[in-house]
């Protein structure tokens, strides 16, 4: 579904996530995708762990739709929420109180530090005993320059030329295009509307 809007930057870092141990669990577990879109990683954790059952977040309507009509093929397994990592009760809108797993790939750089270091300590208590977190961004520094402390520890491989190459050019340009496609498809007026109202804000 996504290759013609391939990021030439997302392969490995999703090959380094799926890599962690997350099917460790005996019998069924649940992920807890943090910042979905609409589903690339979704797709790939389904099809890698037929055990897992996957809880999307996002806070964009859109891309949750577009994932959701995408991946209806796997709606026993996944369930799609609307909400704001920055909202100090977003754990509410979730259906379950607890997970095996929580994992975000380019998200949380989004986030100030101090709304991450808030994120970790919501995440402490989702988790059960024993549960991951496994994160795939690239960290912020501090103002010293400093790199920002990240507990994972399975490490994505640098920026190096990939972030600047024409291949980044054209999944931009690609993008773009898909945006325009949404905007014309009769079926995501409803999503789109609800978008320009969450982006006006109060």
């Amino acid at each position: 579904m996504f290759s013609g809007t391939s990021d030439p930057t997302r392969g490995r870092r999703t090959d380094a996530i799926l890599a962690t141990p997350v099917d460790r669990f005996s019998g069924p577990f649940r992920i807890l995708e943090l910042g979905s879109g609409p589903g690339p990683l979704t797709e790939r954790m389904l099809e890698r762990f037929p055990q897992c059952q996957v809880v999307a977040l996002d806070t964009d309507p859109v891309l949750l739709k577009v994932g959701e009509v995408a991946l209806r093929h796997f709606q026993d397994r996944t369930t799609w929420v609307l909400t704001d990592l920055r909202d100090r009760d977003w754990p509410s809108a979730l259906p379950f109180p607890q997970f095996d797993t929580a994992v975000s790939s380019l998200t949380l750089h989004w986030l100030e530090e101090r709304e991450i270091r808030t994120l970790y300590r919501d995440l402490h208590e989702l988790l059960r005993p024993r549960g991951l977190l496994v994160e795939g961004d690239f960290l912020p520094v501090r103002p010293s320059g400093k790199p920002l402390k990240r507990p994972s520890r399975t490490k994505v491989p640098p920026r190096g030329t990939d972030r600047n190459s024409g291949g980044l050019r054209e999944f931009k340009d690609q993008w773009g295009e898909w945006w325009d496609a949404l905007a014309s498809a009769s079926s995501m007026r409803a999503s789109l509307r609800e978008r320009r109202v969450r982006r006006s804000g109060p």
